[in-house]
């Protein structure tokens, strides 16, 4: 698959408690997008903040982003059933991204990220980045595939950042396969990444790390930050959030300043 950005959306997802930093995430993203396109930006809304859309796209006060507001019907299903499950800092409306494909026919190539990361630097790398496998996602160096699958030696991606394939998506009727593995194995820690490791079992290729740098880390390896000093992506997953009392070198200051500037 090509790079035809007409052909690509990038996607995030956040309720309303997440909607402020969601913010600092885009802007931080606008401020290191450098192509002519203007790329569409999708982000995945409960209903009750589709009309908070104007607000937001003005706040944010960029030209190169055409930023959206979209609901997924499917994922009101999953609510309404009582399968869109909450766990810790994981809000249920994070199971929105398992609805992409359907939700987002027009497009080809998705390219997902989380609200509560940070854009270091010039984006491109990750958008042009070639699509060799059905999702490209960066290996999460945790439990979670022990505790997933009971199973150690298996890889685990985090799906905070992560490259798909809308045509595999839709073709294999995923959505329907991640539904049915939620009903059978649900609630976990992380449902809808649990559910996409096991639908997407060996159809996934790793990212680099710096696509997807996770900011808690760099407080338990030392080394990590000298070893990748420049991320294309930092994402404070877990509860180190850069708007809580614990702070991340380097990263939470950064992130702080950008919000600063959005709230003048």
């Amino acid at each position: 698959m090509g790079n035809n950005y007409k052909e690509s959306v990038i996607i995030t997802s956040f309720d309303e408690n997440y909607m402020e930093y969601a913010a600092v995430f885009i802007k931080s993203l606008s401020i290191n997008y450098h192509e002519d396109h203007i790329f569409d930006l999708m982000c995945l809304v409960p209903q009750n903040l589709i009309s908070e859309e104007d607000e937001f796209v003005k706040k944010i006060n960029c030209e190169n982003l055409n930023i959206k507001f979209k609901c997924s019907d499917r994922f009101n299903k999953l609510d309404e059933d009582g399968l869109a499950y909450e766990a810790g800092y994981i809000s249920k409306n994070m199971s929105h991204r398992l609805f992409i494909g359907s939700l987002f026919p027009e497009y080809k190539k998705a390219i997902y990220i989380d609200p509560d990361t940070y854009v270091n630097r010039n984006i491109k790398p990750l958008i042009d980045y070639p699509l060799s496998n059905k999702l490209l996602a960066t290996v999460e160096y945790s439990g979670m595939s022990r505790k997933t699958f009971s199973n150690s030696d298996l890889p685990y991606f985090n799906n905070g950042v992560f490259i798909a394939d809308l045509d595999f998506w839709r073709k294999e009727n995923l959505e329907d396969k991640f539904i049915n593995w939620i009903k059978n194995n649900g609630p976990t820690d992380c449902i809808e990444q649990d559910a996409m490791n096991f639908v997407f079992r060996n159809k996934w290729s790793p990212l680099p790390i710096t696509f997807n740098l996770l900011a808690f880390k760099l407080t338990e390896d030392k080394k990590l930050h000298q070893n990748y000093d420049n991320p294309l992506i930092v994402h404070f997953v877990g509860d180190l959030k850069p708007w809580g009392e614990n702070e991340i070198p380097i990263w939470t200051n950064k992130w702080r300043e950008l919000q600063k500037n959005l709230l003048i």
